[in-house]
């Protein structure tokens, strides 16, 4: 999982600040990313973030990919 925090660009409608998201993504044993799809920041990390999280658990045996199914497909490089 990735705690993804969006809209960070408009800081006067925040209801929680990035330490206490981070905090909290910390606990619970999670990636925190901050985004802004106006401004395009940090969305590819997001993405990237997200794309490595799913890639290590795969290769740690935590998640498995499942054959014929619309599941998690690896793709051969």
């Amino acid at each position: 999982f990735v705690l993804m925090g969006h809209k960070c660009d408009l800081v006067a409608e925040r209801a929680v600040s990035a330490e206490e998201a981070g905090h909290l993504a910390t606990n619970l044993g999670m990636a925190f990313v901050e985004t802004s799809a106006r401004s395009n920041f940090s969305v590819e990390l997001a993405f990237q973030t997200l794309a490595g999280t799913i890639q290590q658990a795969l290769g740690q045996g935590i998640l498995a990919p499942h054959q014929g199914c619309d599941g998690i497909r690896l793709i051969p490089k």
